[in-house]
């Protein structure tokens, strides 16, 4: 017996790696090819992770000719970036395709982006929104590739009582171009009561003869023109007023003394003269103001709110105007998305929130029609917004299908939350995925609850995972836990009923922003209960009770050593053994945007933690996902190692695939007349001998998550797995004074 626990031992060793290893290693590749059809068609950017509020931008990512584009959304402060290629569908098409490497390029931001070039080398810069007003990177190129470098963490301008920080509302997004066509770039920003627009001339030629000086606190380049711009103010509503004297000079001389403005500067009737497209933060419309005077001093005389005259900008709120060729005819093309930093009234449907009007006219003469109200968005999966992606054989076909509860979206009984079901129509080993359902088990019609966050647990004991969710309450704003029995055999497709949920009590401290995640931390047999906290800290709840009546008593309001902590806010968590060492692992991802996972130790005693973990450029890094996430573990590609799914504040899912490499390899032939299958197991283990006997499960660290569990004589035993990492697991049976132990696989 000896010899048979000494090979098992050598054989987990073989294939460990050393906990300091982890710390250089890559952990997960992001997945950009995994398919998902939509209606038959299949989508270009499945994983590119939803879009809210979008901001478009151009410019040249890789090294071709043509500009590429990249999304800011501003509800999760989150860069998507595409590139101009052939579409992989029709050949003799482009199209934008998903290319995450680049975003790991673009600094941390907040409200607004601006690409310009602010020093005439041909490049394009960037201008990011700060808590003190402007920061500015240069785009630096070499050999081949590019990258930023801060040059002005703050921009100063010289107003009327001496040189400040050039503010702009954090609810804002100026206009930067070159109003009096000197060749640098002036600014243009509502004042901090939007109602009239400031111009902060830029005299870095007038003072340098050359465009590039950002100047500095002591000597500003900037400075304050006038006590408006354009000669009108915004007006009550959606009107504007004109005939306002700004005082705008030729030749500025020196006096500084937001409400919510979008500014998109250009000709668009043909006259040369530069017109305004401004959206504001009470208005459904965009409005059109057309200018009577061209250079330093405009003169804006007259508005319209119905914009383009065909088919006009309608948004609930806050409309934002960008002008960019996205449809590669060398045209710029008008495109508007709400400029929020959240579902206001949760009035928006975040699935369709980026109109693309085509430019059949010119650059200078546009001539606007509408083709489509959700951009991009038609292209990935996108669910509106707060996707909480969940795996599970639902279909009972032997792989796993996906299933994506939602934040919700805008109805005739108001804002609800649901389900999407994608299902898979691939194998357990190459997934592919169909959207079958947008409103999977029509959870709108008899729940009123929104941010639905799904997980397949067994919650009532009967060996088989049933489908619990929590979501909060439109009547009351409670935070709440349900789940519906399956009642399905282990492995058939589910069999759910609405009407039959079970409500389960959570502790009475939780709160409309906890995070509640169900796992069998103690190995008892009963789910206990991890909830991250939206003040950032992790509670682990014990259930002293039993599945079917849950009791909890809070056993630590820091697992893992995370507390309160603001930066690391509402983390939500995932339970595997990513490093297949046979021990339940964390993995947490929260409002920094970033990915973490615990591990090296029995559950809660984790001595190693990683950050680095996402291959960037063939190195271990840390991309940022955005702003208030998910994240759920399983194995997508059979090969028996927890991938990830991280859903997103946007809508959408980034997929993660293990790659650490570590290998499960060879089972176990039967022994004796004892028999435990399937193996590898998904869901469940079965165990039938022909004499009664008893049975401990193991992990392969050694942990025993089983002890003296009974079989009788030719009666089959069945064990549910959902809930265990996956990996490598030990069964030692014992009748009389046999013993045998067999290696098992659980995916």
């Amino acid at each position: 017996m000896r010899t048979i626990y000494t090979s098992l031992y050598l054989l987990i060793l073989s294939f460990l790696l050393a906990p300091a290893a982890f710390s250089q290693q890559v952990w997960f590749k992001t997945d950009t090819v995994t398919s998902v059809t939509s209606k038959g068609t299949r989508l270009l950017n499945p994983w590119a992770g939803g879009l809210n509020a979008s901001q478009f931008l151009k410019m040249h990512l890789n090294n071709d000719s043509e500009e590429d584009l990249l999304v800011f959304d501003r509800t999760n402060s989150k860069v998507t970036t595409f590139i101009a290629a052939t579409d992989p569908v029709n050949s003799s098409k482009k199209a934008f395709i998903h290319a995450p490497y680049y975003e790991t390029l673009f600094p941390q931001a907040d409200n607004w982006m601006i690409l310009a070039d602010y020093n005439g080398d041909g490049n394009k810069d960037l201008f990011a929104s700060t808590s003190l007003g402007i920061s500015v990177y240069q785009q630096i190129k070499t050999a081949g590739s590019w990258s930023w470098k801060l040059m002005q963490p703050v921009i100063f301008t010289k107003g009327f009582s001496g040189n400040i920080n050039l503010q702009v509302s954090g609810t804002d997004i100026p206009g930067i171009t070159d109003i009096d066509g000197d060749g640098d770039l002036d600014l243009l920003t509502f004042d901090f009561s939007g109602s009239y627009i400031e111009l902060h001339q830029n005299l870095s030629v007038e003072k340098f003869g050359v465009p590039d000086s950002l100047g500095n606190a002591g000597n500003p380049v900037f400075q304050r023109n006038g006590d408006c711009w354009g000669n009108f103010r915004k007006g009550e509503g959606e009107d504007f007023v004109f005939d306002v004297d700004c005082g705008v000079v030729t030749n500025p001389g020196g006096r500084e003394m937001h409400a919510g403005n979008s500014i998109l500067l250009q000709d668009l009737n043909g006259d040369g003269k530069k017109d305004l497209l401004v959206g504001h933060v009470s208005n459904e419309h965009i409005s059109l103001l057309t200018n009577s005077a061209a250079g330093l001093i405009a003169d804006f005389t007259s508005y319209s709110n119905i914009y383009p005259t065909k088919d006009p900008v309608l948004l609930h709120i806050f409309p934002a105007a960008f002008y960019e060729d996205v449809d590669f005819d060398g045209v710029p093309d008008l495109l508007i998305a709400p400029n929020v930093p959240s579902n206001d009234l949760n009035s928006t449907d975040f699935k369709s929130s980026g109109w693309f009007y085509h430019n059949t006219g010119t650059a200078s003469k546009p001539n606007f029609q509408l083709v489509q109200k959700n951009f991009l968005q038609s292209q990935m999966l996108d669910v509106g917004e707060n996707a909480v992606p969940a795996f599970f054989d639902i279909d009972g076909d032997g792989d796993l299908d996906m299933l994506v509860g939602t934040g919700g979206v805008p109805g005739t009984n108001g804002f609800r939350g649901g389900f999407w079901l994608l299902t898979n129509t691939g194998t357990a080993a190459a997934p592919k995925f169909d959207i079958t359902s947008e409103n999977y088990l029509n959870l709108p019609a008899s729940l009123g609850l929104f941010n639905l966050k799904p997980q397949w647990a067994d919650f009532n004991g009967d060996g088989v995972a049933d489908l619990g969710f929590s979501g909060v309450s439109l009547s009351n704003l409670k935070l709440e836990y349900r789940y519906i029995p399956n009642k399905a055999a282990v492995g058939a497709a589910a069999q759910l009923n609405v009407a039959e949920a079970v409500t389960i009590a959570l502790p009475a401290e939780l709160i409309s922003s906890d995070s509640p995640h169900f796992y069998d931390t103690d190995g008892d047999g009963n789910l206990d209960l991890l909830v991250g906290r939206g003040q950032g800290n992790i509670y682990h709840y014990s259930n002293t009770g039993a599945n079917r009546q849950f009791a909890f008593k809070l056993e630590t309001d820091a697992l893992a050593g995370v507390g309160v902590n603001f930066a690391g806010r509402s983390p939500q968590l995932a339970v595997a053994d990513f490093d297949l060492d046979g021990r339940a692992d964390l993995a947490t991802v929260d409002h920094t945007g970033n990915l973490r996972i615990f591990h090296g130790a029995d559950f809660g005693k984790w001595t190693a933690r990683e950050s680095l973990l996402v291959d960037v450029n063939g190195k271990a890094g840390t991309p940022v996902f955005g702003n208030y996430l998910s994240v759920t573990a399983a194995d997508l590609n059979g090969d028996r190692k927890p991938d990830l799914a991280i859903g997103t504040n946007a809508g959408g899912i980034r997929l993660l695939t293990n790659v650490l490499p570590v290998s499960i390899t060879g089972t176990e032939p039967e022994i004796g007349s004892v028999s435990i299958f399937p193996n590898p197991a998904t869901g469940f283990l079965k165990i039938t001998s022909p004499q009664t006997g008893t049975f401990d499960i193991l992990t392969a660290g050694g942990r025993r998550i089983l002890q003296n569990q009974r079989v009788n004589a030719n009666v089959e035993r069945t064990i549910s797995t959902e809930n265990w990492p996956s990996g490598l697991y030990l069964v030692e049976w014992k009748s009389g004074g046999r013993r045998l132990v067999k290696k098992v696989v659980v995916e």
